[in-house]
């Protein structure tokens, strides 16, 4: 009892999936904030720890308790299979059949090891569950407190070892925002002669140009050609014009559009401008249930090789297709865009992954498609995104600064490459940037291939 009490004062908190990281530092500042000792992978390992080593000594030499985060994912790993087995031992060996304390986050299915053990349910709400929990641990006179105040400033100089330091310079921060560099001068009502079909003077033609049907005509920035027509076999007379800063700005009162309808007006002619300019390039397209396409390059189309880009403040290479040996399927980046006005007109992009099974036609399986997506992207991290975003900027605009999409035979909206880019005064020191995608690098399996981890790589 005297060993335990001396060498054995933590309590020791095993998880595995990244997504109960939050918990766990939550968990761990309220036990540490009673007083308590926590030893948790998060607090205490860093870059160079041997975490395998310092893990295993803190469960079987220092713990007097072991906290199991249990959701069924991360009861699956062999992790933490490995830390019960190693934990069941250490009860047995200290004569504590309570050793191991199951904290409930989702239902579970529970492994043999600890079929016979009372949860703490933590699934309806944290701390509903932080309740019981302080109540069984205050109630082991045998779990020492080594004052709240002492033990919360050693658990705040853990958390802080070896974090990022604020320094004074400038750091760029990548958008997923185009500013319009250009727009065209004019905005025309046109409307068919008496008697045309008004269903094929509204119809929307990815080989046109685009519009949005109001009234018994359109809004549109082409005007009727020498022929008389906005597009071929459609006539068209102009009933009225208007420059697009005055409609943006006050809408079309003449024509009873307020302001907030005019911007959604045009915020519609600039989503048809991307889609119609994708289209041309050869690009294919998928539309999701509200009508919004996601546009992406089948095998025919899309480079084979990464893509480098070279802006300023922003170089690298990506691929922005691939090919997966393992599950049988190609990958694609693609992209969505919106218009939006505020706080200035721009074009905001989404990316979206897509998969097809002989790299043409995408996996259209809802279900499929996001097991397909947590597989491939769960470990992927910021800068990757950014990276494949830039890289399929490059190379739809041809490696330029702007990128054209146009809305009738002699007008263009242009928007500005690359993304907005934002320059913040601070940045984090050297020594403490961790290099980008550092859990998820490119690895090159010739020049096709770039296969990913499947999500469910272990948690140290």
């Amino acid at each position: 009892m005297n060993e335990m009490s001396v060498t054995r004062q933590a309590i020791f908190i095993s998880h595995a999936t990244p997504e109960d990281n939050a918990f766990v530092r939550w968990l761990g500042a309220k036990l540490t904030a009673l007083g308590y000792e926590v030893w948790a992978d998060l607090f205490v390992l860093h870059g160079g720890s041997d975490w395998a080593r310092k893990l295993e000594d803190a469960l079987r030499h220092r713990s007097l308790k072991m906290l199991l985060v249990c959701t069924p994912d991360g009861l699956e790993k062999q992790g933490v299979r490995n830390e019960v087995e190693i934990a069941t031992a250490v009860g047995k060996s200290i004569s504590d059949p309570e050793f191991i304390i199951p904290l409930r986050l989702a239902a579970f299915d529970a492994p043999f090891r600890i079929a016979h053990l009372q949860y703490i349910d933590f699934a309806r709400g944290w701390s509903q569950g932080f309740i019981e929990l302080s109540e069984l641990l205050s109630a082991n006179p045998a779990i020492p407190r080594t004052g709240a105040g002492n033990a919360l400033e050693a658990w705040l100089e853990d958390q802080t070892r070896g974090a990022t330091r604020l320094i004074a310079r400038d750091e760029y921060l990548m958008s997923n925002w185009l500013p319009f560099k250009s727009f065209p001068e004019t905005l025309y009502y046109c409307e068919p002669p008496f008697g045309f079909d008004i269903a094929r003077f509204h119809m929307r033609d990815l080989a046109a140009y685009p519009l949005v049907p109001y009234r018994n005509g359109a809004l549109t920035f082409v005007s009727p050609n020498a022929a008389g027509e906005v597009r071929p076999g459609v006539p068209a007379g102009v009933v009225g014009a208007i420059p697009l800063a005055r409609f943006l700005a006050d809408g079309w009162p003449e024509q009873g559009i307020e302001s907030y309808v005019a911007r959604r007006h045009f915020s519609d002619l600039g989503n048809q401008a991307f889609d119609l300019s994708m289209h041309r390039m050869e690009m294919s397209g998928m539309v999701n249930s509200r009508g919004r396409r996601t546009w992406w390059a089948d095998i025919r189309r899309a480079p084979k090789t990464k893509v480098s880009f070279d802006w300023k403040h922003a170089k690298g290479s990506r691929q922005i297709m691939g090919q997966s040996e393992k599950r049988k399927v190609f990958w694609h980046y693609g992209l969505n865009a919106q218009v939006r006005d505020f706080p200035k007109p721009h074009l905001r992009l989404a990316p979206r992954l897509l998969f097809s099974t002989n790299g043409m036609d995408v996996i259209d399986d809802p279900k499929k498609a996001h097991r397909l997506r947590r597989s491939f992207a769960a470990s992927w991290r910021n800068a990757r995104w950014r990276d494949m975003l830039l890289a399929y900027l490059w190379w739809v605009s041809g490696g330029t600064d702007e990128i054209v999409f146009p809305v009738s035979p002699t007008e263009s909206l242009v928007a500005s490459l690359p993304p907005y880019t934002p320059r913040a005064r601070f940045g984090v020191s050297e020594s403490g940037d961790a290099e980008a995608d550092e859990d998820d690098p490119d690895i090159d399996y010739g020049d096709w291939n770039e296969e990913e981890g499947d999500g469910n790589e272990e948690s140290p």
